[in-house]
């Protein structure tokens, strides 16, 4: 299948990209559990995978993605086709003995969905290390929606009578979808099947007044943040190599077409300071009446 061939090719970029950049500055050891054992269920795995990650059961992860690369997984953020139009991200071992681990996500707008793909992508990582052939894909949602929002707060922050106004806090709390929380509630026993039905009927039903577009596509808040994006090559570039990332710079390096490498250049977020002299650039020029947005 062509476009899974292109992926492959994609991760081999990539992978050979991390080997260079390798060779100038280290990035974060491996710090995921090691292979588990399939007696161990994937919301257990999420759990270790917390543990290891150092994240609190009881705190929300700030961020999805430096979490994934403080754990030596880099992420990429990059304009790929993907096989199934439901996925927005896809992973794979790399490396010539499938040492290193990787996660591509393609840039949509909503930030939910974002955490939440990377969160899915980690849970293959994690649970199916090794797999020939088809994965368990609800095994991996199950892991993202544990790890996103452990079922120990869940228990004792779930509304005896949900409605989707009353989950709009957990929502914003934990930065999960609705979709999620559902799923996540009825796996856990919390929310009887029929009143599953219901609430995904209403955001079937309900649209953003402004777009027309319902809330089973495009839930309420998804622009209320920008999406979460990668950091980790980068800063190796410029750690290791005292650059700038470019796609002149990584073509260099790896021989692959700049075209490629514009792509992942235009996935990774900004240093930091560049990103504070962007927003003191933008206050300085805002008018006295516009108020300028911050961007964590």
């Amino acid at each position: 299948m062509a476009e899974v061939d292109a992926l492959t090719s994609f991760a081999e970029m990539a992978c050979e990209l991390l080997e260079s950049l390798s060779k100038y500055a280290t990035h974060p050891p491996l710090r995921i559990p090691p292979k588990v054992r399939s007696d161990v269920t994937p919301e257990e795995a999420a759990r270790l995978t917390r543990g290891a990650l150092d994240l609190p059961e009881e705190d929300p992860i700030p961020h999805v993605i430096h979490a994934v690369e403080r754990a030596g997984i880099p992420v990429l953020v990059a304009d790929v086709a993907l096989p199934d139009a439901r996925h927005d991200a896809y992973s794979v071992w790399g490396g010539d003995f499938h040492e290193q681990p990787l996660v591509v996500a393609r840039p949509v707008n909503s930030w939910e969905r974002v955490r939440w793909s990377v969160a899915h992508e980690l849970g293959h990582l994690v649970l199916h290390r090794g797999a020939t052939g088809e994965v368990d894909e609800e095994e991996a949602n199950r892991f993202a929606n544990e790890l996103l929002y452990p079922a120990k707060m869940l228990f004792r922050e779930w509304p005896e009578a949900p409605t989707l106004t009353s989950l709009m806090p957990l929502k914003q709390r934990w930065q999960i979808s609705l979709a999620a929380l559902i799923k996540h509630a009825q796996g856990n026993g919390l929310i009887e099947d029929y009143r599953v039905t219901g609430l995904f009927k209403q955001l079937s039903a309900r649209k953003d007044p402004n777009t027309g577009v319902t809330w089973r596509i495009q839930e309420p808040g998804w622009a209320d943040q920008q999406p979460e994006r990668p950091r980790l090559i980068s800063a190796m570039a410029e750690r290791g190599l005292e650059q700038y990332p470019s796609a002149a710079l990584f073509s260099s390096l790896t021989g692959w077409a700049a075209d490629l490498m514009e792509n992942v250049v235009a996935g990774q977020r900004s240093a930091p300071a560049v990103e504070q002299m962007r927003s003191k650039r933008s206050t300085d020029s805002a008018p006295d009446n516009v108020i300028a947005l911050r961007r964590a």
